[in-house]
């Protein structure tokens, strides 16, 4: 979740606490669990981690769950990456094995029929006109007698399998005849039941889940508190991401935030949790999800329902798109009573980790998927049952999916299926009756995130997004904002946002000089109350202003792809006045070229797609560029967008006035990160001058000619130690300086 690693981000370059010991409100502790973990050709990985104890008391607990890539190059493909806590149960087993009497040459045969002499293999020589013969390999037997150690051999014996001897030859030296030879030895298996030492079984909570990106790295954040009762102690955890091209390496690190927290879950059961083919008649995905009894408790202070559901397959008949592609509503019912999930993300096209595709593949990223959006967290969807819950009666649930049949499809089609984990997850009562988070700041936010809305003019409001985690309705709400460390704007929200709700809202527009700039903003006294927790009232985030053009006209140039039709562009104010727009490009593979002139001003330079799949991949490859002038300045440049793309500049035509250098659009991420830092730029190929110096000023590293490919260049900075940096990147005549963190 982009606000997270925001609130992260913010934490570090403020000096982030990682003490040793539990200290005081709003300090941070760091776990690291998976360092790296490879995942290739399907495998799995379980580790025990020493997590914080359970006399500690956290507000709230994050995962930043990152997918890099090994050095062989990441998978070229979208996976389903799971983490999962496996939890005791309590539950003591053993597992019951067979051991074999004899094996032969290390396998297990049923008959062994064989002689105990050597046997040997003839030939006949016809210029000797003689008769030869070499002794045949033996087979190793080895013999399992002792019940109290059944799987060590007691005994070895060489034998040989039946053979033929006393051959007749023709004169070509062609055997015509032989004699078999009787065996004198005859071996049957037999098996003796062992059981293995007891063990304590443990049951797997899913705690997250996203979908990799196609060969891309990327950082993800999770809100894990939910869990935060289980993420204590010695803690197992379990890793997975199932994939055959090249592979991910996995690193999860937690951030354990200290304070009373808001919710604190004391209880979780596990649902309907599994793997399923939707629309096999022999095997119906309903069979599987029966209706469950989750018991009541009156001591519940909150409770609720957790559904994750991604769909995947495609290509059956008789709706191909079923399931990844197929916009459906499942229904889950609470005594009765149904509530809807909507399987659907149709902001994949948004994604802001765009383009994505390794070299020489094509790519997908684009496109709406059941729940899910590659280089993406997938969502939980939560249900409230307090009340059922708090009656202390049994409550009755039920996961209900559309029926569908799977008639048939062409050879290798993807066959549908559900990947559903669920949970009931009970709470003690709320821990505050006003408390209002700051989650993140849209804009203005120079973060990788927010970089589709970003940089943003001066006459932008900024927009930020709000959570209410105290049990009183929020009803009113004070920002004070403003830039380089400037609190003086003062802003007071009004309405109604129930518990556990968000809201973006747009704040007054605050006035902007160009260059960079540190953009401050604090939540305070919700419901004209003092916050109960405070440590999360606040954010900060630098940003850079528009890049800055001398001229008085622009050239728009549109060349389409396939399928002109879907393509529109336009240019509007900050006031979302539309200054010039485009609808209608006929031709297919065609360069069209629009001169626009405008006044002084900052504006937006758009382009939408309406199937979302952008100007690059399918029926042809196409652009949109803004150019300056009469000139070959590229204001921006793209094709592999998705949904739409969105530029930002500023036009001053004033004598005197040159060209500012453009900064906006290369981005570093992720930052934090654990080394592997990639430089997003608006620039499709070219270098990149790199240096990194620490805060005394030392270069530390310089690369001269780092190469952009696909508007991305990547530094491996892993050699590096844990701290904070300057990163300096430079070309064709501008540079520019930002923080970054190692982690």
């Amino acid at each position: 979740m982009p606000q997270l690693r925001a609130i992260l981000l913010l934490l570090l370059l403020n000096g982030l606490k990682m003490p040793a010991a539990i200290g005081s409100v709003g300090d941070t502790t760091m776990v690291r669990a998976f360092d790296h973990f490879l995942h290739q050709n399907c495998n799995s990985g379980t580790g025990r981690f020493l997590f914080p104890s359970d006399s500690a008391r956290f507000y709230k607990v994050m995962l930043h769950y990152q997918l890099s890539c090994p050095s062989f190059g990441c998978d070229i493909y979208d996976r389903i990456a799971t983490l999962k806590l496996l939890r005791p149960t309590g539950e003591i087993d053993s597992t019951l094995t067979l051991a074999p009497s004899f094996t032969v040459n290390g396998s297990r045969v049923d008959t062994l029929t064989c002689v105990l002499d050597t046997a040997y293999a003839y030939s006949y020589d016809t210029l000797s006109q003689s008769i030869d013969s070499v002794p045949l390999p033996g087979l190793t037997v080895l013999f399992y007698t002792d019940s109290l150690q059944p799987f060590t051999p007691t005994d070895t014996l060489t034998v040989w399998p039946l053979y033929y001897y006393q051959y007749s030859f023709d004169a070509s030296g062609k055997a015509i005849d032989s004699t078999l030879i009787a065996p004198d030895s005859i071996f049957y298996l037999t098996y003796d039941s062992v059981w293995s030492a007891p063990f304590e079984v443990l049951e797997p909570v899913e705690i997250a889940r996203a979908i990799t990106p196609f060969g891309e790295a990327v950082g993800l954040w999770f809100d894990v508190s939910d869990y935060s009762d289980l993420l204590r102690d010695s803690v197992s955890l379990y890793t997975m991401v199932c994939g055959y091209s090249n592979g991910w390496e996995v690193t999860t690190d937690f951030y354990f935030i200290e304070g009373e927290p808001y919710l604190e879950p004391y209880r979780h059961v596990n649902l309907w949790n599994g793997t399923w083919q939707y629309g096999n008649s022999g095997n119906p995905i309903d069979t599987h999800l029966q209706p469950l009894t989750i018991a009541g408790d009156t001591a519940a202070g909150f409770a609720r329902i957790r559904l994750i559901t991604t769909g995947h397959g495609f290509g059956g008949d008789p709706n191909p798109e079923v399931a990844e592609f197929y916009d459906v509503t499942h229904h889950l019912l609470i005594n009765g009573d149904s509530v809807s999930q909507r399987l659907w993300r149709a902001d994949c096209g948004l994604n802001p980790l765009y383009p994505q595709g390794a070299p020489g593949y094509s790519s997908t990223w684009y496109y709406r998927r059941a729940n899910w959006c590659p280089g993406s967290f997938v969502t939980p969807h939560d249900y409230i049952v307090t009340d059922p819950v708090r009656s202390g009666n049994p409550v009755i649930v039920d996961y209900e999916l559309e029926p569908y049949t799977v008639t048939g499809g062409p050879p290798g089609f993807y066959f549908p299926e559900y990947y559903i984990q669920s949970q009931a997850i009970y709470y003690q009562a709320p821990g505050y009756r006003n408390n209002a988070a700051l989650l993140e700041v849209l804009r203005p936010n120079d973060a990788f995130e927010y970089n589709r809305m970003n940089p943003a003019c001066g006459e932008q409001h900024p927009l930020v997004r709000f959570r209410n985690l105290g049990s009183d309705t929020l009803r009113s709400l004070e920002f004070h904002y403003g830039l380089d460390g400037d609190h003086s704007t003062v802003h007071t929200w009004t309405g109604a946002l129930p518990f556990l709700d968000t809201l973006i809202i747009e704040l007054p527009v605050i006035t902007q000089t160009a260059g960079s700039h540190l953009f401050s903003v604090m939540a305070v006294n919700p419901n004209g109350q003092p916050d109960e927790f405070g440590s999360d009232d606040s954010l900060n985030c630098t940003f850079t202003t528009p890049a800055m053009y001398n001229t008085s006209f622009v050239r728009v140039l549109v060349k389409t792809d396939g399928a002109p039709n879907e393509v529109s562009t336009s240019i509007t104010d900050p006031a979302g006045n539309v200054l010039f727009s485009r609808t209608s490009y006929p031709a297919a593979g065609s360069l069209y070229i629009d001169t626009v002139f405008l006044s002084n001003g900052c504006y937006s330079f758009n382009v939408f797609d309406s199937f979302g799949d952008g100007l690059c991949c399918f029926g042809g490859s196409g652009y949109f560029r803004v150019l300056k002038g009469g000139t070959a300045t590229v204001i921006c440049n793209a094709n592999d967008f998705g949904e739409n793309y969105k530029k930002e500049a500023i036009i001053d035509f004033n004598p005197g006035i040159a060209d500012e250098p453009e900064l906006d659009r290369v981005l570093v991420w992720p930052n934090p990160s654990t080394g592997l830092v990639h430089l997003n730029t608006s620039d499709e190929r070219g270098l990149l001058t790199a240096r990194v110096t620490d805060i005394s000023g030392r270069v530390l590293s310089e690369t001269l000619e780092l190469p952009i490919d696909r508007h991305e260049a990547i530094l491996d900075l892993s050699r590096l130690p844990r701290g904070l940096y300057f990163l300096e990147r430079s070309a064709s005549g501008w540079r520019q300086v930002v923080r970054w963190v190692r982690e």
